[in-house]
């Protein structure tokens, strides 16, 4: 006999001490040993029916049912309390705790919802890949196994049947405890074409962030190397750690391979990347290069940094794409910054790549030692300060220098009536050398002493308005650095090249390093003007010159000037500039971007005039442009340019266009270098780069989901 028990209801047992129809309720999930420990079971239908001669129950319309975090809905359920089976008929849904969805019409399962058999199965991972399934095998509550399977993670609609990508396999069998997928007799197709076919593949689930396996290939093609193929393997060594190995094939047999090992700690850690040919264009054998970088903090505030790079030969990493770069700085450091304090410890070394420099003549330093200690809130609020420095340069060919010197400075802010700011100052610099290996510098202690004496008067006005503010700020340097008779003449090592601008207009010197002073009087002159608008944009003034009473044998008399103008989040704009009495540009620099959703441009503008003085005895002049255009809502196509407008030739110039959507990503690149060298000649290389959402990458958030037509 039928007997209908709740009809739009809901039901809820969380312990199995009820007697009569309830007790069924818990045996859905728990056979009546264990009955006492079961844990909290709902289901939720809009009819319930029980026939208490055969145990069976039916529940119909909307139903749903819970146990431990999974889900179960479906039109019809029958439960039969003598197998411990459930028939669900479709549309069925059941939703793991993991974010695993499985969809059917059909399914024959156990009680607790672990083991069963469903037909007409489509499973769906982390809302990315989606596999169908004629049938599906559910074992342990862990292995789903499929057969007749097509996987993908592409939309599919009714006018477009055919997915961008998908997988056929005649066997998967996904491991829901160790997220890992497995296929059997795999053949990857391109808009139904087959490319690939495969008899074992594993990937990772969509939703594991780092897992062992094959990573996205990349397709090349160069002028120095032919047409090649990067498919790397990444490795997970613990929680911490990882391995990439790259092996490089190319069709005219060079062989290379580079790797990369990455380990963290709770205080830093470190990278390590690396390449090595075994056998490159010529068939040479062990050419390539390594670099180690990474760093670690200590107690009280030290911090150990470090970046190593060696090379077999100046040509290998342009020659191969690996790097760009015509020096290369290696370097490790010693640190501790604290409030009132600072101390670095650090060595260096600087390779050249140029065909123009010899690295017998460059410098290693070893070591570079600074501390530098100030005290504040001493009488009338002064401040007081000194800095000990000391750094030894040695050569395998030319001079080598030891140098240790220090300054001490002291600083007295003034304040008066109408917000006027001024400060008097005070500077002393002393440093001794010994220089060997040359002729061009005695054999003794070499002095370089340098007093420095100055005040500073500011006055910054603001201005507030309804629109917004206006800061006006001038200020006047009055400085004198004096160069006593008896100091030597020593080496300039760290001050070769210097560049004025409105960031070191007010420093004691515009020098970069110690080996050479700005000496004289001299005033510093300049202001700088504000405006913020309540709207959002701001633009930015300033402008000034330095004075002084010997233009000739450090410094010409120039002036400078600063514009940026910012308009955020869309635009945004920076030129520097400087020019002489006679209003001749010396150097200009200037840079714009603009950025909008669906296209954005920016560029660079560097002008060098020729000014042995500052260590640029030739003209430069170099333009770099670089722009996006998204033209369509699933692709865009991008550009950069670089021109020397001093020779009128171009440097550099590449475009690509890029294809995407909720599942794929296909960019395919060209770039051409126009500069050649003894080493590495004018190239054009191409790359097309392939991402799969779901299956070796993720493109969702950057696309567009494909649309359909109805």
């Amino acid at each position: 006999m039928w007997r209908m028990l709740q009809k739009h209801s809901f039901m809820h047992i969380s312990l199995c001490k009820v007697k009569g129809f309830s007790l069924i309720l818990c045996l859905l999930f728990a056979n009546t040993s264990i009955a006492q420990t079961a844990p909290a079971i709902s289901l939720v239908a809009d009819s319930i029916f029980l026939n208490q001669s055969t145990g069976i129950l039916i529940a119909t319309g909307n139903v749903q049912i819970y146990y431990k975090g999974r889900i179960l809905t479906a039109a019809e359920i029958r439960y039969d309390s003598r197998s411990g089976d459930i028939s669900a008929t479709g549309p069925i849904t059941i939703r793991e705790e993991n974010g695993t969805v499985i969809t059917a019409e059909f399914a024959q399962l156990s009680k607790d919802l672990r083991n069963g058999i469903i037909l007409g199965a489509r499973l769906l991972l982390a809302e990315q890949l989606q596999i169908a399934a004629a049938e599906m095998r559910r074992t342990d509550g862990r292995f789903n196994t499929m057969s007749n399977v097509v996987a993908s993670s592409c939309r599919v609609c009714a006018d477009r049947p055919t997915p961008v990508w998908q997988i056929r396999a005649a066997k998967i069998v996904h491991d829901e405890k160790a997220r890992r997928i497995y296929f059997s007799d795999a053949t990857i197709e391109v808009f139904g074409f087959p490319i690939a076919f495969l008899p074992y593949m594993r990937i990772p689930s969509p939703e594991v962030k780092r897992a062992s396996g094959f990573l996205v290939p990349t397709f090349l093609s160069s002028e120095y190397f032919g047409n090649g193929l990067k498919l790397p393997y990444y490795l997970t060594l613990g929680d911490h750690a990882d391995a990439t190995i790259t092996p490089t094939l190319t069709l005219d047999g060079a062989q290379i391979i580079d790797a990369e090992y990455r380990q963290r700690f709770q205080n830093g850690g470190f990278d390590m990347f690396g390449a090595l040919a075994l056998k490159d264009t010529t068939g040479e054998f062990g050419r390539g290069f390594s670099k180690l970088q990474g760093g670690f903090a200590f107690r009280d505030s030290y911090a150990l940094t470090f970046d190593i790079t060696t090379v077999s030969d100046t040509g290998f990493l342009k020659q191969f794409g690996y790097d760009s770069t015509d020096r290369i700085v290696s370097e490790i450091a010693l640190s501790r910054y604290k409030e009132d304090q600072y101390f670095t410890l650090a060595s260096a070394y600087l390779l050249s790549l140029r065909d123009d420099e010899d690295n017998a003549t460059i410098p290693f330093v070893l070591p570079e030692i600074s501390y530098r200690k100030y005290y504040t809130d001493l009488a009338f609020g002064s401040k007081i300060g000194y800095e000990i420095n000391s750094v030894g340069l040695f050569r395998k060919t030319g001079q080598d220098v030891a140098r240790l010197g220090g300054s001490l400075d002291w600083r007295l802010p003034l304040e008066f009536a109408f917000g006027i700011q001024a400060a008097v100052f005070t500077q002393i610099d002393l440093d001794f050398y010994r220089v060997w290996n040359t002729l061009a510098f005695p054999d003794r202690t070499l002095i370089n002493f340098h007093p420095t004496i100055g005040a500073e008067l500011k006055w910054p006005l603001i201005r507030q308005t309804s629109n917004g503010s206006h800061v006006f700020e001038p200020i006047v340097q009055f400085i004198y650095t004096g160069d006593p008779n008896w100091n030597d003449i020593v080496p300039n090592e760290d001050s070769l090249q210097v560049e004025f601008d409105e960031t070191n207009l007010f420093n004691l010197s515009r020098y970069p390093g110690r080996d050479a002073s700005e000496t004289g009087y001299r005033a510093n002159i300049g202001a700088t003007y504000t405006i913020s608008d309540n709207d959002g944009w701001n633009i930015g003034l300033a402008g000034g010159l330095v004075l002084r009473s010997d233009t000739t044998s450090q410094f010409t008399q120039d002036f400078l000037g600063a514009i940026n103008f910012a308009l955020p989040p869309n635009f945004s704009f920076a030129n520097r500039f400087l020019f002489d009495e006679e209003l001749t540009i010396k150097r200009a620099e200037s840079e714009f971007d603009l950025t909008f959703s669906k296209w954005d441009v920016g560029g660079t503008f560097v002008y060098l005039y020729p000014d042995p003085l500052a260590g640029s005895p030739v003209e430069r002049g170099e333009g770099t442009l670089h722009g996006r255009y998204r033209f369509a809502p699933n692709w865009e196509i991008n550009m950069n340019w670089t021109r020397d407008f001093v020779s009128g030739a171009a440097v550099s110039a590449g475009g690509g266009i890029t294809y995407g959507n909720e599942c794929i990503e296909i960019g395919l690149s060209l770039s051409r270098s126009f500069t050649t060298s003894n080493i590495v000649p004018a190239t054009t290389d191409v790359d097309l780069v392939i991402k799969l959402a779901g299956f070796g990458g993720n493109t969702e958030d950057k696309w567009p989901a494909s649309r359909c037509s109805y």
